[in-house]
């Protein structure tokens, strides 16, 4: 191992011997989203960047695939793809909100946390991180992957339409845009990164946690 592994393990090892009840259960359970909150919060910030992606990105769509979403422009189309999007966002947002309410609480605990505060604590910011950077990650993703298929022309579209019988470009029916699901994705993903730095110098001056 090289330095940095080594210094990484001796921090693990501190918190498991003598860290606060928190951190010795955060880091003895199992499970995909050991992470420290900051470090998820600037994941699903990522998710929702990507997400803000999809207007440049249909943007840039051939003139034949631009033609088949029904609308004068990219930015005022409501095609079914950006409902999909529309959801993973919020999902992402909100549980992104979660893991800061949950930050805050472990920082106004901290002294007066018990063994059992830290496992609901940390029930609820798996909870949070299973809904945000699985359930509304995946939701993201795919829309971003229904999103490119039109750069493959309406060839790639018209052969996904005789498999799946739908096109993921027709007319949602319902009043959102693209560009409004791409601008709150982007107010969005800067909102938690922000909230992700300021809980990361939180907890390393109140805390004393240099891996969050």
């Amino acid at each position: 191992m090289n330095g940095r592994d080594d210094e990484a393990t001796d921090r693990m090892m501190d918190a498991l011997l003598h860290g606060s009840p928190y951190e010795r259960l955060r880091l003895s359970r199992g499970g995909l989203f050991k992470q420290p909150i900051p470090q998820k919060l600037r994941a699903q910030s990522a998710l929702l960047f990507a997400l803000a992606a999809v207007l440049p990105i249909m943007a840039a769509f051939p003139v034949d695939v631009r033609e088949t979403l029904a609308a004068e422009s990219v930015t005022s189309a409501s095609p079914k793809v950006i409902l999909l999007g529309l959801i993973g966002g919020a999902v992402v947002f909100v549980c992104g909100i979660g893991l800061a309410t949950l930050a805050a609480a472990r920082l106004r605990l901290e002294g007066r946390m018990t063994e059992e505060r830290a496992h609901t604590l940390l029930s609820l910011e798996e909870v949070a991180s299973l809904l945000g950077l699985g359930t509304g990650g995946i939701a993201i993703l795919l829309t971003l992957g229904y999103v490119l298929l039109g750069h493959g022309g309406m060839e790639a579209v018209e052969t996904y339409i005789r498999l799946v019988g739908r096109s993921p470009y027709a007319a949602s029916g319902v009043d959102v845009s693209v560009a409004a699901v791409a601008t709150s994705a982007f107010v969005g993903a800067v909102a938690l990164y922000i909230l992700a730095q300021a809980i990361h110098l939180q907890f390393r001056l109140r805390l004393d946690v240099p891996t969050a």
